[in-house]
């Protein structure tokens, strides 16, 4: 069996998970307790069969969730307020080590408590699904933003900013992109209505990018920048001309993102230059040394992958 680290343990009240909801995400503590109720009757269904089969109703017990890799961890508050709800009104106490961001060692109690058995087993599967979920994605993030750190250390230029996209999972948004910035990334547009961006499918409906950049001014409301998506430098050349606010240079090659820093450097223009386009681990290092503001990537959402953790239940007698 694990053993806790006492020395430095936080006690999780249900006033500490609403400080952490309102700081981390930015968003009512009853948003986030709208969804986990929601994650919760998805997963009771009709109700939990094994429980009425088990003497653990209304039987308080302790429990450990343990990892079973090495990890960045991210979602605890979520995971703690998951366990709140299914207790209700009945005392929960959890406490934890550590907090999000922190490095995560085989064997390491990442949550503790004590409550209710049969409403600790309820919280088990969605409780370790966010955290195995949001944990991943900022693992993941964190190896992509320590590639683009190591790949400019021993050359003349800043690190560019990793960003994220908006390919997240459905009703998961806020979440996710949390989970990024937890693993050292920035955020990206989070919806439509926070940044214009001209991508070639709004490009189509203009003679061209010059006529598309003049009907986005003139519409915008006053404070939002623009970024156009181009595919190669001709294109490059005209969002540059008409005064886009940020460039995306998309699926371009080493040699034309080299070219198109020096046509930004000749131009005098101060425009952001972001790279997009399957950057993945083992490529974005190339990308990073070249010098440009941004580099974005869908893969440290949708190619993470969940990390392994497991909850366990013990009598409250029962010695270590």
């Amino acid at each position: 069996m694990s053993e806790v680290n006492h020395s430095n343990l936080v006690s999780w009240e249900r006033s500490t998970v609403e400080s952490q909801i309102v700081a981390r995400l930015g968003v009512s503590p009853a948003r986030v307790f709208r969804d986990i109720d929601a994650w919760l009757e998805e997963d009771f269904g009709g109700g939990d069969v094994s429980i009425w089969t088990q003497r653990s109703a209304g039987r308080r017990m302790r429990m450990e969730i343990i990892a079973k890799q090495n990890f960045s961890l991210c979602g605890l508050f979520l995971m703690a307020a998951v366990f709140q709800r299914t207790h209700g009104s009945s005392s929960c106490f959890l406490s934890s080590a550590f907090t999000d961001g922190a490095a995560i060692q085989r064997g390491d109690v990442v949550l503790a408590g004590e409550g209710d058995a049969a409403s600790m087993l309820l919280a088990e599967r969605v409780a370790l699904n966010l955290g195995a979920r949001l944990s991943g994605i900022t693992t993941k993030t964190r190896q992509m933003a320590a590639r683009v750190s190591a790949a400019v250390a021993a050359e003349a230029v800043t690190a560019p900013t990793l960003l994220e996209t908006r390919k997240t999972t459905p009703g998961l948004r806020i979440y996710e992109k949390y989970a990024t910035r937890t693993g050292g990334a920035r955020n990206h547009r989070h919806a439509l209505d926070t940044g214009l961006m001209l991508k070639e499918n709004h490009l189509r409906s203009f003679s061209g990018i010059a006529e598309a950049l003049a009907d986005a001014r003139a519409k915008a409301p006053l404070l939002t920048r623009i970024e156009v998506e181009v595919s190669n430098l001709q294109e490059f050349d005209q969002a540059l001309s008409g005064g886009a606010d940020v460039i995306m240079l998309d699926n371009f090659s080493l040699t034309d993102i080299a070219r198109a820093i020096e046509l930004r450097r000749s131009s005098g223009r101060t425009v952001a230059l972001e790279v997009s386009g399957n950057l993945t681990e083992e490529n974005i290092a190339a990308v990073a040394k070249l010098g440009v503001d941004f580099v974005s990537s869908g893969a440290v959402i949708h190619q993470a992958t969940w990390i392994d953790m497991s909850l366990q239940i013990y009598p409250l007698d029962l010695k270590k």
